[in-house]
């Protein structure tokens, strides 16, 4: 990266809130410790004290833009806060070090003068001097001094007397110095208007943010464009595998919105059950940071790298996927075959979007033409500004939706509001791109109200000087709109490569760790106000969301950071000269260790003393250093010099060990070692006594912790294994810990730990139960947690033997939770019964809204769920002996489980059901929306299902009947669509009904309710031997019926459907029955028909069954699905005259005796597959007219082509997994590869034939 632009004065200056935080800091402390300090120091302290007024205003103008921060004045400012940081860091340190080796000194948690503890920001309302507000000046010496705050001081006194100070009055002299030097060149100086804006996102923002993330508009017929070519697509490779469709457009422009709203949209989410987002930004590189970004939605960070292509493959195959690769600017023929091997197991018409500036690179990557996106139309553009500024009240907005229907309304002209003509006339300045319409809308979105100042954004001179630094006016006008805190947030965001995706804490933790958050309430923490601060700038839109926790930054709002940062920030690439001497955050992303050497000066500078690398307070690597030795010599150089480091990133280096020169790190806060193979940490680690977060996950599953890692006090995010965790000593020292994610008790952890980790919040997973000592620790260990709201409780594995029962059962009693637990999970308790905590009527699970218990295989009696008045998830697995969930009497009318939401019960073998008293009135269940019961063979009825519930999905359950319906508005419902008579209509859209056996009649449950039935599309009703269909109508008035499957059911015949039915899958036993006898459905929208072979009939019956005349009422069926049928031959379908797609899976003897295809003249694509006995290919299949795909796999019997060749319509052909035979005449010039020649696409057993004809 070339050295940063040097910007002009009215940018502002992105550290003045961290000058702010440091002088507010070391005020602080030095009126802390007024008794300690010598003469000297007391006055420079005195000197700065009568400054501080002077400085608030030299900051609020230079953050307004109206000094320039370049000057030698400013920056020794800056310089002389840095050394001030460090200086109290270093008293940090000592009173740290002189704590731990205090003989059964104070508890090492104590958050008494942390850093840690002094973090917090309430929202503030705009003022001309806004840092008054970010950084309340301290009280002096003398107010405070009978303060309860100084009494604790000074019983402390002795502790205190014992550390150098002198550090501290050094940093007082030139801090003072430089504050002075600055405020007296700069006393004139006029402030310019000042953008910044304190308020913070109000309540509710952060989630319009996130629903606006997929506002976009004026795409609509570019989203049409794409939906249909997903659902009818005709590129052969798309087809037949993995289509590419480029998105194409100039920066800025909308292409990964568009995509997101793609991504996002609900029938591309229904097509493609793997949807994969891939931040590229560059040139694509098949990496193991690519993958880790694939992998994330399908297995979230639960994987090692080492496997991480083997997972890729086993979560891909068979599946369709959707991968978006975001940002290609060019790729290489090699990686590209490497990214295409890693998807060959998907699905066929499986797709990959890209989204690039490139119309070379869409031209060499594309299968399918591209889609280009050209500017908005102004009004569509000033629908989108609007939307933005005023936010989204209007509900006839004229947006893009994620539905696949919407509606073209006519938007009457309006008068225009002055402040609407306003935001009219900024709107014409931003050349109709959609970033600088997100960025300045939402900034004016917070100055609601405020004409003045929409005024002088109008009025802003900044439009007139276009680009400036190859950044457009609005995105500078959007920076100036941030307080201190969030342009110093923002800043330091320059610290990542372009392509990098990043998730919210990781940045947050580092902004912790330079001390970018900082705030007079002591109660507050670190943590809940830098997540503050990125809501905001999310909402903002400086970050960009890709969904579960993950973050990008666009590439202009990349540069802006670039640019605010000036030369602060540097990175060390190919291409990168020498680094700066001023820098401070120093990213690394070359594995060139010559250049690095050279570019860093290792080896030039004789005195360390003075190397730039002691100045700098960041180094992030983002190379692969192949565990080389060489690397690890210059990382032990870097570590003797870098003394100042706050934030150490070496994630995905790809080394095995660290060098021991880390301890010499003391100001280190950050440790990211993830995603590397190490096997042991140095014992110096445990040197790093500030150190807050360290992350070794994904590590090597040999890595266990250092022997004193317990005096890392300061530690408040571990991040690790369940085994590295439970390994760590006396891990009940480690009290400042914020969250715990596992806790594995054994012989060296034991629960009594827990009691001193009272900080712990998030989700804490405790293993192993059945080898804890409960004489050891005291009923209520968990009571205390009040900020968990995840609680994972487990036991080992074992066959519920007798001795364990009364063991498992006062453990659980003594682990009840505090109240404020929303999540709890029991898993392998051996126990009968509940424990005392879960019965009683104040149950501490009060505000609980989800419970899985699961392999608890003795527990009996559950407790009263349907009294938790906040439970919204109840999922129960494996729980063997329970009979039934007993209620207590309620009175009539009372609704039970009166929240819940998801209802799943699975090997509950002897469950029968619920048992409700003598009322039989209540209403059960009233706002569920899932219901999933499997394998409950005991379970003979089940109460009626509410309105509300959407999925049903019955599995070996020993139903007699169906529950019904009971259409009644519960008291939780305040929205439900009406049909035409007026009554409640049901949501219910997918019904599963398999392998109940015991199930006779759909008369007599919510199938005989049809009138309710109207958003129901899936019905799939599978294994059932004893079930008949006795509604008279059958399923015609399932109006919404869409997919229905009615497989291996014997006795079931249905021969009315709603003519809206598009997918129909049935089995050989629905044929050997005669089809619809009575008749025929006008079915004009089926398009898909699967035919699945099944075990209650022979090979023989196809001899017995008549033509098949009722498909002719199968008039527009273009795709044909056989999957192990025994008797059906092709010559029965020749009423399928609209045939385009015919699929052949396990069904060897379809084509016997059928080689007519006269009446398969629209049939483009065959697949043969699974077809072990089939001998040959029909001979006569070179008459297909149309067929333009063939594909054969896995019939290995398939000696040869048919002799005849192959239809001279054919532009690809894939043949794999058959006969090593048939593979060597493929290839080979003389015997079948001239029948081949003329194909566009050929693959033999993966290989790719070159056509010898053009």
């Amino acid at each position: 990266m070339a050295p940063p632009h040097k910007l002009e004065a009215t940018v502002g200056w992105s550290a003045s809130a961290f000058v702010a935080a440091v002088l507010a800091r070391l005020i602080r402390k030095g009126i802390e410790l007024l008794s300690e300090l010598d003469g000297a120091a007391v006055g420079h302290l005195r000197r700065l004290e009568g400054l501080l007024t002077s400085v608030w205003l030299l900051l609020d103008a230079a953050d307004a833009g109206a000094i320039d921060f370049t000057q030698r004045p400013v920056q020794d400012l800056l310089n002389a806060a840095y050394s001030a940081d460090d200086a109290l860091d270093d008293l940090e340190r000592a009173l740290l070090q002189l704590q731990v080796g205090m003989a059964g000194g104070s508890e090492p948690g104590s958050n008494a003068g942390s850093p840690a503890s002094v973090v917090g920001a309430s929202r503030k309302p705009r003022s001309p001097m806004r840092f008054f507000l970010c950084f309340s000046p301290p009280k002096t010496a003398a107010s405070s001094s009978g303060s309860a705050a100084s009494s604790r001081r000074r019983s402390s006194s002795n502790k205190k007397s014992s550390v150098d100070l002198g550090g501290l009055g050094e940093a007082f002299e030139k801090l003072a110095q430089a504050a002075y030097r600055c405020t007296s060149m700069y006393e004139h100086v006029v402030p310019r208007k000042n953008y910044a804006t304190i308020l913070s996102v109000k309540p509710g923002d952060a989630a319009s943010g996130a629903r606006d993330m997929y506002d976009i508009f004026g795409r609509e017929a570019e989203v049409d464009q794409i939906v249909k070519k997903v659902r009818f697509g005709d590129d052969l490779h798309y087809r037949l595998g993995v289509g590419v469709l480029p998105v194409v457009g100039a920066e800025g422009i909308g292409k990964t919105a568009l995509t997101q709203l793609i991504f996002h949209h609900e029938i591309i989410k229904a097509e493609f059950p793997v949807r994969m987002w891939v931040q590229v930004s560059g040139t694509l590189l098949v990496s193991k940071q690519l993958m880790v970004q694939m992998v994330h939605p399908l297995a979230g960070n639960a994987h090692d790298t080492e496997d991480i292509r083997e997972l890729l493959l086993e979560q891909l195959t068979g599946k369709r996927i959707l991968l978006v690769l975001d940002g290609v600017t060019d790729v290489s023929d090699a990686q590209w075959r490497d990214l295409m091997e890693v998807l060959q197991q998907a699905a066929r018409r499986s797709l990959i979007m890209v989204t690039t500036r490139s119309e070379s690179a869409a031209a060499a990557l594309g299968t399918m033409p591209s889609l280009i996106l050209s500017p908005l139309a102004f009004d569509d553009y000033w629908k989108m500004f609007k939307h933005f500024a005023f936010g989204s009240a209007d509900e006839s907005e004229d947006c893009t939706p994620l539905g696949d229907e919407w509606e073209d309304l006519e938007e009457e002209e309006e008068e225009l509001s002055p402040i609407e003509q306003i935001a009219y006339e900024i709107a014409k300045k931003l050349d109709c791109s959609p970033l600088p319409a997100r960025l300045i809308g939402r900034s004016l979105y917070f100055r609601q109200g405020e004409e003045g100042h929409w005024k002088n954004v109008l009025d802003d001179t900044l439009w007139e000087q276009q680009h400036i630094g190859g950044i457009s006016p609005a995105l500078w006008l959007s920076y100036q709109h941030l307080d201190p805190r969030l342009k110093q947030c923002f800043a330091y965001c320059a610290v990542f490569p372009d392509d990098y995706v990043f998730r919210k804490e990781e940045l947050e933790q580092m902004w912790i760790a330079q001390g970018l958050i900082y705030s007079d309430d002591r109660a507050a923490r670190l943590e809940d106000v830098a997540d503050e601060l990125f809501d905001e700038l999310a909402e903002r839109c400086f970050f960009q969301p890709l969904g579960r926790n993950r973050y990008v930054m666009h590439n202009m709002m990349q540069k802006l950071s670039q640019a605010v940062s000036a030369s602060q920030c540097y990175m060390v690439t190919e291409s990168s000269g020498k680094v700066p001497q001023e820098v401070r955050h120093l990213t690394i992303r070359t594995n060139n260790l010559l250049k690095l050497k050279m570019d860093l000066a290792l080896q030039l500078t004789p005195s360390p003393d003075h190397h730039f690398l002691q100045r700098v307070r960041t180094i992030l690597f983002f190379a692969d250093f192949s565990d080389s030795d060489d690397f690890l010599e210059v990382l032990a150089e870097i570590f003797s010099m870098a003394k100042s480091v706050r934030v150490l990133g070496l994630s995905c280096a790809n080394i095995t060990f660290l060098p021991a020169e880390i301890g010499l790190l003391r100001h280190l806060r950050y440790l990211n070692l993830s995603r590397n193979s190490m096997t042991e940490l140095p014992e110096t680690v445990c040197q790093l006594h500030l150190l807050q977060v360290l992350d070794v996950k994904c590590n090597s599953r040999y890595l266990h912790p250092p022997n004193d890692t317990s005096s890392l006090i300061h530690l408040r995010h571990l991040h690790a294994s369940a085994l590295f965790l439970s390994d760590i000593p006396d891990i009940q020292n480690l009290s400042n810990l914020q969250e715990l994610e596992a806790l594995r008790v054994g012989r060296s952890t034991q629960l009594i730990a827990l009691r001193q980790m009272m900080q712990l919040r998030g989700a804490l997973h405790i293993e192993n139960l059945r080898q804890c000592d409960v004489s050891e620790f005291k009923k209520g260990i968990l009571k205390g947690m009040k900020h968990l709201n995840k609680l994972h409780l487990s036991w080992a594995n074992s066959m519920g033997e007798s001795k364990d029962i009364p063991i498992d059962e006062e453990v659980l009693e003594c682990l009840q939770p505090h109240e404020n637990v929303k999540v709890l999970k029991i898993t392998g308790y051996t126990g009968i019964r509940s424990p005392s905590w879960m019965l009683k009527s104040s149950c501490s699970l009060s505000n609980a809204t989800s419970m899985y218990l699961s392999d608890c295989m003795n527990w009996e009696s559950l407790p009263p769920f349907h009294e938790m008045p906040c439970l919204e998830v109840l999922e129960i697995r494996k729980m063997h002996s329970i009979k039934e969930m007993g209620a207590v009497p309620q009175p009539s009318d009372t609704e039970l489980f009166p929240k819940l939401k998801k209802l799943v019960i699975e090997d509950a073998l002897h469950f029968t059901g619920w048992s409700r008293g003598k009322s039989t009135r209540n209403i059960t269940f009233p706002c569920l929306s899932k219901l999933e019961i499997r394998n409950c063979p005991d379970l003979t009825t089940f109460p009626d299902v509410p309105l509300s519930l959407t999925i049903m999905i019955i599995e070996n359950v020993g139903l007699h009947i169906l529950p019904m319906i009971h259409d009644k508005q519960s008291s939780e419902e305040e929205e439900m669509s009406t049909s035409e008579e007026g009554r409640w209509t049901s949501g219910l859209t997918t019904l599963q009904i398999h392998h109940c056996h015991k199930l006779r009649s759909l008369g007599s449950g919510l199938l005989q309710q049809q009138h309710l039935l109207r958003s129901l599309e899936v019905l799939s009703i599978k294994s059932c031997d004893n079930i008949i269909c006795d509604l008279a109508d059958g399923f015609k008035d399932l109006t919404a019926l869409r997919d229905l499957s009615l497989y291996d059911c014997p006795k079931l015949l249905v021969d009315k459907f709603h003519a809206s039915l598009r997918t129909l899958e049935i089995s050989e036993c629905f044929i050997a029955q005669g089809g619809w006898v009575d008749e025929y459905p006008f079915l004009f929208s089926l398009w898909t028909l699967k035919i699945s072979g099944c075990s209650h009939v022979s090979a023989d019956e196809g001899s017995k069954i008549e033509p098949l005349d009722w498909l002719s009422s199968l008039f527009n069926v273009y795709s044909l699905q056989l999957e192990n049928t025994l008797f059906v031959r092709l010559s029965m379908f020749d009423k399928l005259h609209s045939l385009e797609i015919l699929e052949i899976d396990g069904s060897h003897a379809f084509f016997d005796g059928s080689f007519e295809f006269e009446w398969l003249e629209k049939l483009h694509t065959l697949s043969i597959r699974n077809c072990r006995e089939l001998c040959e290919l029909p001979e006569n299949l070179y008459t297909l007219p149309s067929l333009e795909e063939l594909c054969v796999e896995n019939c290995p019997n398939i000696q040869a082509l048919p002799a005849n060749g192959l239809p001279a319509s054919l532009k690809r052909l894939s043949i794999s997994k058959c006969s090593p035979h048939l593979t060597q005449r493929c290839l080979d010039e003389e015997l079948d590869q001239p029948k081949i020649a003329k194909i566009g696409v050929a693959y033999i057993e993966g290989q790719s034939i070159i056509s010898t004809e053009e």
